[in-house]
């Protein structure tokens, strides 16, 4: 069974030996590496990872690994131009960080979804928990997305972890839009710290309300570094890995399509 980690950080530090081998340790064939953009507050903070880091380990990574850059609409003039000239060296998509400041449906970023949408590469959209304690939650509902999808209906959205604890409505926009993906990164530590069972539901809600088409799995990486959750490294990746594995009401075909094929076809590898 091939697999495709869709959503590995980064830091600035990263070597590219340090992804080969979680992908190795982990049995994972490729990765997509996200770049963090937190704006202003990201600078101040130390916790904003440049495009071009993410583009160079891909570039090193002998086709293993690929590049989702990242853009704050407070710290780039011209998020469109950002995206572009990411595109051009090689970058496979962006990832936006609302809790960071700003609300996704920002109008500063309708150009950049065109842009997006007219040269078919996906946006990621982080939802639901917040990363850092001076992060905002209230940004972070997947509601806006719906606003997003509508305007911009050939773009690929992806409503990363699965909103919670906004669950419902993540599930309701990607019911209502074709064009809205959900990620099922990040469940198990959600699961461990606040929510037992929350796994297991959310693949059932998900498989029963969407099926195996719009659902992408990634492990966050091997480090979190974020303080209000327990960081148990590869080890909580394997078991999360095992756990969907044995999951009886996910098919081998579903499986191929949610940790591999629904990643590839987004990415365009």
């Amino acid at each position: 069974m091939k697999i495709l980690d869709f959503h590995i950080h980064i830091s600035e530090d990263t070597a590219i030996e340090e992804v080969l081998s979680f992908l190795d340790r982990l049995q994972m064939d490729r990765g997509a590496i996200l770049a963090t953009d937190h704006g202003p507050q990201g600078i101040e903070r130390g916790t904003n990872v440049s495009w071009r880091k993410a583009a160079n380990l891909a570039e090193a990574s002998g086709g293993r690994l690929y590049a989702v850059g990242s853009v704050h609409p407070d710290r780039v003039k011209n998020p469109a131009e950002e995206l572009k000239t990411m595109l051009e060296a090689g970058v496979k998509g962006c990832k936006l960080y609302p809790h960071s400041g700003f609300y996704p449906n920002d109008r500063r970023l309708d150009e950049m979804y065109a842009l997006a949408q007219d040269r078919e590469v996906p946006v990621l959209i982080h939802t639901g928990i917040k990363a850092h304690w001076f992060q905002q939650m209230r940004y972070n509902e997947p509601i806006y997305i719906d606003d997003i999808a509508v305007r911009f209906p050939g773009l690929h959205v992806v409503i990363m972890h699965a909103g919670y604890p906004w669950v419902e409505e993540a599930l309701l926009v990607a019911k209502m839009n074709e064009n809205v993906i959900i990620d099922l990164t990040f469940l198990d530590v959600l699961e461990y710290t606040f929510a037992p069972g929350l796994t297991e539901f959310v693949l059932r809600r998900c498989m029963h309300s969407l099926g195996d088409q719009k659902l992408v799995w990634g492990s966050e990486g091997e480090r979190l570094g974020l303080s209000a959750f327990e960081d148990k490294g590869a080890d909580r990746v394997k078991e999360y890995l095992n756990r969907i594995k044995g999951m009886d009401f996910i098919s081998a075909g579903s499986l191929d399509r949610i940790l591999y094929e629904n990643a590839a076809r987004l990415l365009h590898v």
